[in-house]
């Protein structure tokens, strides 16, 4: 824990020195409002990721797995601007011979979940739930992260409870993380930045972490549940026009925007 605790109090502090250096060398696209706006801020994790991984005791899974999720989703920022939408639309893509940002990640976060499975539980049931799980929950924050602060606050309040649930080693993993998205968060919000893929990735995928973490039981089955059942109606509803529909989602979307 006290190895989670000083990885927590880094990512505080190198986070957002990481975005100030960052912040003139951004891509600026539209945001959801059609104002330009400095994305794939979430490049400001990689330097905290890559002290966790160098330096502290935490296992070495996790924080590979996020630096994984955090170079295959700035790939998928870089390409940007493609038509395709959804896993339906991606594999229409790819059957036209078009190879999107989407396909990319499929390959390489899916791919390196596959890995981070077959290390944690061998050939097994448990390597294929744990990364499908990985993977679910960084397209899960992919997935709300259309609108300002939307995805740290949807995932983030189920972090302090998955965190009890962890253990030391992985939570120091992750920690790092943690602690830089609280101080991207009020930037996000305000719509002063967006994450991008190589934000929203990481921060699911470290969210990811804590499930995997818990060990086989209900905690998995009831967030696979939610990941699968929310990755079926994103690709023939809008999840914004759902939110907008049900107050309580609304009112706590909105709270704190800009």
């Amino acid at each position: 824990m006290v190895a989670a605790a000083l990885l927590f109090a880094a990512g505080l502090l190198l986070t957002p020195l990481s975005l100030a250096a960052l912040l003139p060398r951004l891509p600026r696209r539209p945001n959801y409002a059609g104002r330009p706006t400095p994305t794939a801020a979430g490049l400001a994790f990689l330097p905290i990721i890559l002290v966790t991984l160098l330096l502290s005791p935490a296992p070495a899974w996790a924080p590979a797995y996020l630096l994984l999720c955090g170079v295959v989703g700035f790939a998928d920022d870089a390409m940007g601007g493609e038509e395709a939408r959804g896993f339906a639309g991606h594999l229409r893509a790819l059957l036209r011979g078009r190879v999107t940002g989407g396909q990319v990640k499929v390959l390489g976060i899916g791919g390196g979940a596959l890995v981070v499975g077959a290390v944690l539980y061998g050939a097994s049931a448990s390597a294929l739930a744990a990364a499908f799980l990985l993977a679910g929950s960084a397209h899960l924050a992919n997935l709300l992260d259309v609108r300002p602060g939307r995805a740290v606050k949807f995932l983030g309040v189920f972090v302090p409870a998955l965190s009890l649930g962890a253990g030391g080693g992985v939570l120091a993993g992750v920690a790092g993380v943690l602690g830089g998205v609280m101080t991207l968060f009020y930037f996000d919000l305000r719509g002063r930045i967006m994450l991008g893929d190589a934000g929203a990735a990481v921060w699911g995928a470290a969210v990811g972490c804590l499930v995997v973490a818990s060990g086989p039981g209900w905690v998995w089955w009831a967030f696979g549940a939610a990941v699968l059942g929310l990755t079926l109606v994103a690709e023939f509803y809008s999840v914004s026009g759902i939110i907008r529909e049900v107050g309580a989602l609304r009112r706590f979307d909105e709270w704190g925007r800009g």
